[in-house]
């Protein structure tokens, strides 16, 4: 690991979690924040190094500081727009809950340190139409998704809001699947009213928002990556609980969902890391001091979403079963035609239905790859050594289990 990126997790370690104030070199300042705003922890860290910035190089301070000022804005909009959600569903007779973005945020100690951008939300199928309603008359504009089989409505209002409207939550697509999203349906049932920085809205409870953070985190991670943020999110809120709590709340039904494995991982990993408390129920023989490393350098190699390396997006193809959300011991070539076929499939339905023809889909699908070379629309990068990332990525994922039940 670069010494700039251990600073980093130093910096943002102590400014979440408190602890021994780091020592930071000069010279190590600009590429710090550089890699911060990669893995979208900027607000934690520029506060920490703003004042040596300032006095090594003016020029960069000021930078630094409009971005880092273009970013408390965003997040006080976001805010004030979580707050004018509550209200126009309130006004409406519209149970909701909030995802993600304010219900992570109430689990920091400031939550100024929680980096936010959409507004995520889920309503009940019976009251989808008349929320999307609601949000058309509030000044906002379909953006994507306004069709019967999407789980979500995007919707855009100038200058920069953006508001996502979820009829459901991803979950694997097979039995055990449903199992979990019966679980995730009854989180507006359960949701808890909160008011943080002075915005109310509903936020999952515990359980609830425990559960959708990890899908959230495998879906992302097991694609093109997740950033130091997502970890942050699952340390402060592992945190919180006290051991007992956590293991009454989530052990039985996150070992049969085949979580639990996971939850302890990314609790190990936010242990070494960040500085979190121990907590005996993360314990486990075979998760190794490697596997914590090799978990925290697939992190920090990516970024927030990909931001680092975009060969990720080429990677998700080799890495997991599409739909599934699952990662099993396929080597990547048998994966990439699994993949494949399964696109096919998804494209041209009648070779689903007579799969003799399923060449034929392997062709088009050449064809449009061929297209997008020659526009391009996609470039011709080092297919050996992705394809050498992919299978590690691959290896490291399929040892964490994902969605195995025990």
């Amino acid at each position: 690991m670069k010494r700039q990126t251990e600073g980093l997790l130093r910096v943002v370690k102590y400014q979440v979690f408190g602890g021994e104030k780091p020592s930071i070199r000069d010279e190590d300042v600009s590429d710090i924040l550089r890699e911060a705003k990669a893995q979208t922890v900027f607000l934690s860290a520029f506060p920490f190094l703003k004042g040596k910035l300032q006095k090594t190089d003016l020029s960069a301070y000021l930078r630094q500081q409009d971005f880092f000022l273009g970013e408390v804005i965003c997040n006080t909009n976001n805010f004030m727009e979580h707050e004018e959600l509550h209200r126009l569903m309130t006004e409406n007779r519209i149970p909701y809950c909030t995802l993600k973005g304010m219900a992570s945020a109430y689990y920091y100690p400031e939550a100024s340190l929680r980096a936010m951008g959409d507004v995520d939300f889920l309503v009940r199928e019976a009251d989808f139409d008349r929320a999307k309603q609601a949000i058309l008359r509030a000044g906002f504009s379909v953006d994507h998704g306004d069709d019967d089989s999407g789980k979500h409505i995007a919707f855009h209002r100038a200058p920069r809001s953006v508001w996502e409207q979820h009829r459901s939550f991803d979950t694997p697509e097979s039995a055990l699947g449903e199992q979990i999203a019966k679980e995730i349906d009854t989180v507006i049932d359960t949701a808890e009213q909160i008011t943080l920085d002075g915005a109310t809205c509903m936020i999952p409870d515990a359980y609830h928002h425990g559960l959708i953070m990890l899908l959230h985190v495998i879906a992302h991670l097991t694609s093109e990556g997740i950033g130091l943020r997502h970890l942050c999110d699952w340390a402060v809120f592992a945190e919180k609980l006290d051991s007992a709590e956590f293991k009454r709340l989530f052990e039985s039904k996150l070992r049969r969902f085949g979580l639990w494995r996971f939850a302890q991982i990314l609790t190990l990993v936010s242990e070494k890391y960040l500085g979190i408390s121990h907590k005996a129920w993360a314990e486990q023989a075979d998760i190794s001091e490697a596997m914590l490393e090799a978990v925290m350098e697939d992190i920090l190699s990516g970024g927030n979403f990909g931001k680092k390396d975009m060969n990720r997006y080429r990677e998700i193809k080799y890495i997991s079963n599409r739909g599934e959300g699952t990662v099993d011991n396929k080597n990547v070539l048998r994966q990439g035609i699994f993949t494949l076929n399964q696109k096919v499939y998804r494209d041209y339905h009648w070779i689903d239905k007579r799969r003799l023809f399923l060449p034929v889909g392997w062709i088009a699908e050449g064809g449009k790859y061929i297209g997008l070379l020659i526009t391009g629309k996609r470039k011709n990068q080092n297919t050996a050594a992705m394809l050498k990332e992919a299978s590690s990525r691959k290896e490291l994922y399929s040892r964490m289990r994902l969605f195995e039940p025990e």
